[in-house]
C-alpha cells in the first residue's frame, strides 16, 4: 500500500517551536511525521531503498514516508554517547548517521523549508554579508580576518568596533556549552590581538542603534519587530545578552526598499524561512547584520502575537 503524502519534519525533541507547528498541523488535519534527530541512530532506525523499477522509499522504523508534500528542516541535534561506547566509535556513528539522514532526506524532490544545503551555506556569515550587499541592503564596514595587523588597522579606521563569530555562536568549554555574543572591541583588548590568529572572526564598525530589528520571514511574508535594546545596558551591543524577559518590543513595517532587499536576500540564499537581524539607526536607516536560517520566534509571538507560527503552518499545509 502506498503511504499518504505528508509533511516531513526534521527537528529535535527539545525544540518547543516545533511542538507549536506540529499542533497547528494537527488542528488543520494535515498529515505529518516528525523525526527527532536525537533518536537516531540509537533509538530509531532509518532505511532508504534505491534502485529497482519503483520509486525510492524512505522509512523510519516501520513508518514509510512517501514523497513528502513538504519537508521542514528545522535542526539536527546529536544523541548522548552511551556510557559503554568509546568516544571514537561514538563519533563515527554520529558522522555516519548524519550522512545517512541528511543524504536520505536531501534526495526528496519536494518543497523545502529550507533545504539542508541552503541552510548550511546560509549559516556562513561572511557569505550572508556579501550577498546582502549585492542585493542592495546596507551592511556595516566589515573585516573577516585572523591577521593581527589588519585588526589593529581596522580598530583605528572603523571607529567604535565590534567582533563576532563567522558561523557559530557556541563553544564547549570544560564540557559546558557557552554562548559567544557580539562584543565591543576596546583598546585594552588589542594587548591580546596576537591570539586572534587562532580563529578568524568578523570585525565591524559599531552601528548606532535606535532599535534592534528582528524580521522573521516565512515564504514571502515578513513579520518585523523592533526591540528596544538600548533601554537595557546589557542588551546595548547584543540584545540576546540581556536577562530581562520584558525588554520592550513593538511591531513595525519595514520600508519597502528594505523589505525588497530582505526578500531578495532570502531568495539568493535559497531560504523559505529566516530570522533576519537588522539595526534601525537614530536617523531611521536600516542596516543588515545577519540571518539565522532556523532562528527562534516564539518569544515574539508571546509579546506581539504576530501570527508567525500560523504562517509556518499555513505554508507547510499549502504544499
Amino acid at each position: 500500500m502506498t503511504p499518504d503524502r505528508q509533511v516531513l519534519i526534521v527537528s529535535t525533541i527539545a525544540d518547543v517551536a516545533t511542538d507549536y507547528v506540529v499542533h497547528g498541523l494537527a488542528r488543520r488535519g494535515v498529515a505529518h511525521h516528525r523525526i527527532n534527530t536525537e533518536d537516531l541512530p540509537f533509538s530509531r532506525t532509518l532505511t532508504l531503498s534505491l534502485g529497482g523499477r519503483g520509486a525510492s522509499s524512505l522509512a523510519f522504523d516501520d513508518h514509510e514516508i512517501a514523497q513528502p508534500s513538504a519537508v521542514w528542516y528545522r535542526r539536527v541535534r546529536s544523541p548522548s554517547r552511551p556510557s559503554e561506547m568509546q568516544e571514537g566509535v561514538y563519533e563515527f556513528c554520529l558522522q555516519e548517521n548524519r550522512a545517512a539522514l541528511l543524504g536520505s532526506i536531501a534526495s526528496r524532490q519536494t518543497t523545502w523549508m529550507s533545504h539542508p544545503a541552503d541552510v548550511w551555506r546560509a549559516e556562513l556569515k561572511p557569505y550572508q554579508l556579501a550577498l546582502a550587499e549585492q542585493v542592495g541592503l546596507r551592511v556595516p564596514k566589515s573585516l573577516v580576518t585572523n591577521a593581527p595587523d589588519a585588526i589593529r588597522n581596522a580598530f583605528h579606521t572603523f571607529g567604535p568596533m565590534i567582533v563576532k563569530p563567522c558561523r557559530s555562536g557556541y563553544a564547549v568549554v570544560d564540557g559546558e556549552e557557552r554562548s559567544i555574543y557580539t562584543s565591543r572591541l576596546l583598546a585594552e583588548h588589542l594587548e591580546f590581538v596576537e591570539e586572534a590568529r587562532l580563529s578568524p572572526a568578523i570585525y565591524q564598525e559599531q552601528i548606532p542603534k535606535r532599535y534592534d530589528i528582528r524580521a522573521t520571514v516565512v515564504g514571502t511574508e515578513i513579520f518585523a519587530a523592533a526591540i528596544d535594546s538600548q533601554s537595557d545596558p546589557a542588551a546595548a551591543v547584543d540584545w540576546r545578552h540581556t536577562a530581562n524577559p520584558n525588554l520592550p518590543h513593538l511591531p513595525i513595517e519595514l520600508p519597502s526598499k528594505v523589505r525588497e532587499g530582505v526578500l531578495a536576500l532570502m531568495q539568493a540564499l535559497g531560504l523559505t524561512f529566516g530570522a533576519v537581524d537588522l539595526v534601525e539607526t537614530p536617523d531611521h536607516d536600516f542596516v543588515f547584520l545577519e540571518v539565522n536560517p532556523n532562528g527562534q520566534w516564539l518569544w515574539i509571538e508571546d509579546q506581539l502575537q504576530l501570527g508567525i507560527t500560523d504562517a509556518i503552518v499555513a505554508w507547510l499545509a499549502s504544499k
